[in-house]
């Protein structure tokens, strides 16, 4: 769906974006994750050919970004930071009045269609005005899909939502993949919202990608927090203090002690803890994207 190589965007010396990398597969919701500055709004905004590329390729569709520009974009739907309306006309005026503006199928049936999607269509005859942030988000992505686009690119959809809105806008993209089959790509820096709703995902910093892959598999990957809980707690840190375990031993818990293990260590650990008779009452593996989000970044600080 869009091959990305060698990508850079230099302003004067500043470099914005550093021979990036990225691929995004059809069906994906692929999370676009980096820390403030990390470019992935320079990209984002190279890819819709809002700003033009130092050096690199973009390909979408199988095709040249430079070179088959309007073909492409005309099957793209995004939303570069937060949507605009006009908040004296309805819902419904504003996707008839946008989708002229863009070209977009304007009938009746089409608006109707997209706001049902959003959950909006019986607040088709609501002023924007009265409508909440998260409204206006959803709002923003039934315009979006005015076209019928097989790609849809959200900027940061759920800053600034309140927990339901963020929920909302949370179901909203799942259900773009899989209801309608839109690929999807999210960039955010609201790590547990990426965590829940993308499939695959890349993490850059300073322009540069550190690591892609399917969220599973990089959620499994490294070392991971690891409680047990036992009501020989002393024990058990006795136990690993003297083991081959010792320097993952992270401290204690409130019933009993946490380690910081990979994957294929905790059973090791449970065995050792086993075979010295220590009683266990849980072992709770937790790997967090926001774990790996920032391990990953603080090694290419």
């Amino acid at each position: 769906m869009i091959s990305i190589r060698s990508l850079r965007k230099l302003y004067g010396d500043f470099v914005a974006v550093d021979g990036l990398d990225m691929t995004v597969e059809p069906g994906d919701i692929y999370g676009f994750l980096g820390p403030n500055g990390a470019g992935k709004s320079t990209t984002i905004r190279m890819m819709l050919s809002l700003v033009a590329p130092t050096s690199g390729t973009i390909e979408i569709f199988g095709q040249n970004l430079q070179t088959h520009r309007h073909d492409i974009l005309r099957r793209i739907g995004a939303i570069v930071e937060r949507p605009d309306f006009y908040n004296y006309l309805t819902a419904y005026k504003n996707l008839e009045l946008l989708g002229r503006l863009s070209g977009a199928d304007i009938s009746k049936k089409n608006i109707m269609r997209v706001l049902g999607i959003v959950g909006l269509d019986t607040r088709h005859n609501s002023k924007v005005k009265t409508f909440s942030h998260g409204m206006k988000q959803r709002l923003g992505i039934a315009q979006t899909l005015l076209h019928d686009p097989d790609l849809i690119v959200l900027d940061e959809p759920t800053t600034g939502l309140d927990p339901h809105g963020m929920v909302d806008v949370r179901e909203l993209i799942l259900s773009l993949s899989a209801d309608l089959r839109k690929t999807v790509v999210l960039s955010s820096h609201i790590l547990p919202e990426v965590e829940l709703t993308a499939t695959r995902m890349i993490i850059i910093a300073k322009g540069k990608a550190i690591i892609e892959g399917s969220v599973r598999e990089l959620l499994d990957a490294g070392r991971m927090k690891v409680t047990i809980e036992t009501p020989s707690a002393d024990a058990a840190i006795a136990a690993i203090g003297s083991s081959p375990f010792a320097n993952t031993l992270q401290g204690r818990s409130e019933h009993g002690c946490v380690l910081q293990l990979e994957r294929a260590e905790i059973p090791e650990v449970v065995r050792l803890l086993v075979e010295r008779g220590i009683a266990l009452e849980s072992v709770t593996p937790v790997r967090s994207l926001e774990a790996t989000f920032m391990g990953l970044t603080q090694e290419a600080a």
